[in-house]
Formats: C-alpha cells, structure tokens, sequence
C-alpha cells in the first residue's frame, strides 16, 4: 500500500478517535497551505519549487507532512510528524522538535522557511 495512501488511513482513523487534534491538523495543513502561497506570492523571483505532500513513516508508523522549498540553489526540508500520543514533531525520523498544537508546529515552520530566505 502507498505511503500517501497509509496516511489517509491513519488521518482517518485520527479523525474519529480524537476530533479535537484532527482540528489540529487541518488548522496545520490549512496554515502551512497559507505559508507556501505567501512566500511563492513574496519571493516570486528566488523562488524555484516547493512541494507539500503527505507521507507515511513505515518505521514510526506515523502520517508524515513533507514540504520542501527550494530557492536559489537552497533545499529546506521539513518533515512534521503527526505522533500517535496527538502532537507534532517537526524534525526527522521522527524526532526533532515537538508541537503540542498547530500554532506551535506552524511558527517552527515559518522560523525554517524566514532562515532559508536568507
């Protein structure tokens, strides 16, 4: 089964089994969405690609969110993972920097994608 496919499932599963940190999720997906359209709107000239998928960690058994800018000859790569104890983690391999809400994930996103404007 794909990866995109396994994350649907988990998501799905999150959505019944606690709809308060699905909220969480949507607010989070809606936000990094509104991130990536702004920095494509701010930076149209420096800007190369970006990519926003949704993914599945086979090792953590985890929905992963991939998103990967590239501007000017940088890559940033930020995988968020959605942790099945309900928070995010923004890092990799299922470690890094946790999250207990979308606010949280989504000023550790913009902190990454400001440092790669530089």
């Amino acid at each position: 089964m794909g990866n995109s496919t396994l994350h649907a499932i988990a998501i799905d599963e999150l959505r019944h089994s606690n709809p308060n940190f699905y909220n969480e999720y949507e607010l989070l997906i809606e936000g990094i969405s509104a991130q990536i359209r702004e920095l494509a709107k701010n930076q149209a000239d420096h800007l190369d690609y970006s990519s926003f998928t949704e993914s599945y960690d086979r090792a953590s058994h985890e929905p992963v969110l991939q998103v990967v800018i590239g501007i000017q000859k940088t890559e940033l790569y930020i995988h968020i993972y959605i942790h099945k104890d309900n928070y995010f983690v923004i890092g990799k391999s299922g470690s890094g920097t946790m999250a207990r809400n979308a606010e949280e994930a989504l000023a550790l996103v913009a902190q990454k994608i400001k440092a790669t404007k530089k």
